[in-house]
């Protein structure tokens, strides 16, 4: 159902494409308004869901997915502009990939999710402002110490929290599934 907040859902999806080509094509001052643009949607399709009491399906797909293809859209920059270290954005993306399986596994089996777990949503926050820190840092270089302070406390918290949740939810997984067999 496209109602305003899943319409507001839909255009933050298509500035991930606008997001990559300008930080590819070194505009990356542009890039960071982009990626501020998209932030404040993923805020307001939540507020406007809660304020029109209109909540749907899809809207509670839509905002997970689009805050994993922020986030890899994020490692596909900072990879190609030499942000940070490989094992970083390995280890990031070894867990997106794990947990996908998991889930994939999981539905095999019947079990059709497991509930989103704070720990994981507040791994994912710290990311979305970490990640964006460092290509923040390339683009305002007089103020580049800021960012990148700002960009590498969140990016570590981020990645303790996103190993932790990791583990959380193969936790609960675990219980789940014993429940089946």
């Amino acid at each position: 159902m496209l109602n305003i907040p899943n319409s507001i859902s839909f255009g933050r999806l298509l500035l991930i494409p606008v997001f990559i080509w300008l930080a590819l094509t070194n505009n990356l001052a542009l890039a960071c308004v982009t990626i501020f643009v998209a932030s404040f949607t993923d805020w307001l399709d939540g507020y406007a869901a809660r304020k029109l009491n209109q909540f749907t399906r899809l809207g509670q797909l839509l905002d997970p997915i689009s805050d994993r293809l922020y986030i890899l859209a994020l490692l596909f920059v900072i990879y190609n502009l030499e942000l940070a270290p490989i094992i970083i954005l390995v280890f990031i993306l070894l867990r997106e990939f794990i947990l996908t399986g998991l889930m994939i596994y999981l539905k095999t089996r019947g079990i059709t999710g497991l509930p989103v777990h704070y720990l994981g949503k507040m791994g994912a926050f710290c990311l979305l402002i970490g990640l964006p820190g460092l290509i923040f840092a390339e683009a305002f270089v007089e103020t580049a110490y800021i960012w990148l302070t700002i960009g590498w406390s969140f990016l570590i918290w981020g990645l303790f929290l996103y190993a932790f949740s990791a583990y959380k939810y193969f936790e609960h997984a675990k219980v789940v599934l014993s429940k089946y067999v």
